[in-house]
């Protein structure tokens, strides 16, 4: 029975000693991982890293621009002369040269049945002077109705052909001046042009040749150029 009482005595005074050096704290080693546990940045001891971070100050909040509405000016109006105005006693104003106006011009082709001859063929040289060929071509159609053997009106209409670049009609034209006046100049030397456009060089230095001859200063030229020896 001592023994046993003994036994329990001692196993009671380890565990009071086991337990006051608990409530002293010690002399345990520091964990090895304790400097790993420290925070850099912020060095608190045993962070939890799931705080917050430390926030910044507060700062002093910007200044904002202050808009400030400017009304449109206003716009003065004009004040209206109060007073009627006076009666004027001169003369009346001038009216223009072309008073009452004129009626707009239309630009129709003039009826050459109501045109004399002279009207007409100065018409058709107008034309044709101006590469207006198949206008001028109606005034001298117009003209040999009249004369079927005018050779000059034959010649100009020849021309309008000629630049319409219907040589075939141009060269029946001139050949038919030809035959009804052989000494007519201008017909041979305009043949002579239609038929280098065939080709037919040889046929046309006689032509300018015979122009030339009949005083076409044009047909002295060419021959003197291209066709003298």
């Amino acid at each position: 029975m001592k023994t046993l009482i003994s036994l329990f005595v001692l196993i009671l005074l380890f565990n009071l000693k086991i337990t006051a050096q608990r409530n002293t704290g010690g002399n345990k080693n520091p964990p090895r991982d304790r400097i790993d546990k420290i925070n850099v940045e912020n060095p608190v001891r045993n962070p939890n890293p799931h705080r917050e971070p430390i926030q910044e100050p507060q700062r002093k909040k910007e200044q904002q621009l202050i808009v400030t509405y400017n009304p449109e000016p206003k716009i003065h109006q004009p004040i209206c002369n109060p007073h009627s105005p006076r009666p004027y006693d001169g003369p009346p104003p001038e009216r223009p040269i072309y008073y009452p106006p004129l009626p707009p011009i239309i630009d129709n082709e003039p009826n050459l049945e109501e045109l004399s001859l002279s009207e007409i063929l100065e018409l058709g040289v107008f034309h044709l002077d101006s590469e207006e060929y198949s206008e001028a071509i109606k005034c001298f159609n117009h003209l040999l109705k009249n004369d079927p053997l005018d050779y000059e009106v034959l010649t100009l209409r020849g021309r309008a052909y000629h630049g319409l670049e219907l040589f075939d009609r141009a060269k029946k034209d001139f050949q038919k001046s030809i035959k009804i006046e052989k000494s007519y100049a201008d017909a041979y030397y305009y043949l002579g042009l239609t038929e280098i456009e065939f080709g037919d060089v040889d046929a046309a230095k006689v032509d300018f040749e015979i122009a030339a001859e009949f005083g076409h200063e044009k047909a002295k030229q060419l021959t003197k150029k291209y066709f003298s020896q």
